[in-house]
């Protein structure tokens, strides 16, 4: 019998081999190694996301204005009217000895604003710059965002990449079913907005006959529970903190094996976190997420080391969420 030419016996591996380790793929069995087809052959979710910047400059104020409160109080110099509207935050010092030293204050600490002062009412606006950086951050911190979601829900190879000036790009092949497709927009779109903020306790009862436009007389927000729309909290609308302090975000199970966030923040967060609760025992703090009340637990005393847990009848899997949030 001839001998098999060597190149025939090369041709007929190599054909073996390759039909072996493309069964997984042809098949799209979940065992073994396969090619990773893309979204044009396999299918998936494509969305291009628009990214709102101007929220992200309210959000700034409305965190430089949380700022100027804990620091001015740090400090014990009284002030009146203080809110963030619009493109400035502005307030009033009422003990005009203190112009100087607020003055000083706000310049040493803040950073990327203009500070104007008129006979004791102060105001703050961003800078050009610091608009622009501020808008550039969203950005880039959204395709962050989108794209730790992504990995935390265990998807393959999916593609988040900035398109044009306000735009994301985001890919994900390989959705199961429309159930998680649901769950991923909604993952995605979500602004996730993190915030602690306090209970107004002097006006909380009369929070059903209030209207939007009085709570606002007094530096107060009405917002809806997360499971009971019906169920309304009036909350001081500067915040105490919000997620741009978060440092760490882990689900965990409390003492009754229920769902939970444990949380750390960074050093300024966790002072203002500290001195607050100090000063508020007894008292509501609020944890909002996207303008929607998960819970308002009591303090019971005060919080420090900068570290904490929220919890809100969540879900597993909304937990999740909010802690890739």
């Amino acid at each position: 019998m001839q001998k098999l030419n060597y190149r025939v016996v090369i041709f007929i591996a190599a054909l073996i081999f390759g039909v072996v380790f493309s069964i997984p793929s042809l098949t799209q069995s979940e065992s073994g190694k396969k090619i990773t087809l893309g979204l044009d052959l396999q299918g998936g979710l494509h969305m291009l996301l628009g990214v709102k910047s101007d929220e992200a400059i309210k959000s700034r104020l409305k965190s430089i204005a949380g700022t100027v409160k804990y620091l001015l109080e740090d400090n014990d110099i009284v002030i009146d009217e203080l809110s963030a509207e619009g493109e400035k935050v502005t307030f009033k010092v009422l003990d005009s000895d203190d112009i100087p030293k607020v003055k000083e204050l706000l310049k040493k600490e803040l950073t990327g604003v203009n500070i104007l002062e008129d006979q004791g009412t102060f105001t703050i606006t961003l800078t050009p710059q610091e608009v622009q950086r501020t808008k550039k951050q969203a950005i880039d911190q959204a395709v962050d965002t989108i794209r730790n979601r992504l990995d935390q829900f265990g998807l393959a190879e999916p593609t988040v990449a900035k398109q044009g000036e306000d735009k994301i790009l985001v890919e994900v092949p390989g959705i199961k079913t429309p159930a998680d497709e649901q769950r991923i927009r909604e993952l995605i779109a979500r602004a996730a907005h993190l915030q602690m903020m306090a209970v107004d306790e002097d006006r909380a009862a009369r929070v059903y006959s209030m209207s939007p436009a009085e709570a606002k007389k007094y530096g107060d927000v009405i917002l809806p529970d997360v499971k009971n729309p019906q169920e309304k909290y009036l909350l001081k609308a500067i915040p105490i903190l919000d997620g741009s302090m978060l440092t760490d975000a882990k689900v965990g199970f409390d003492r009754n094996n229920q769902p939970v966030i444990n949380f750390k923040l960074n050093g300024e967060g966790a002072k203002i976190f500290g001195d607050f609760s100090g000063k508020s025992v007894g008292k509501r703090m609020a944890i909002v997420l996207d303008n929607k009340v998960y819970s308002a637990p009591v303090i019971r005393e005060r919080i420090g080391g900068g570290s904490g847990q929220i919890s809100g009848n969540f879900t597993l899997n909304e937990a999740n969420d909010v802690a890739i949030a």
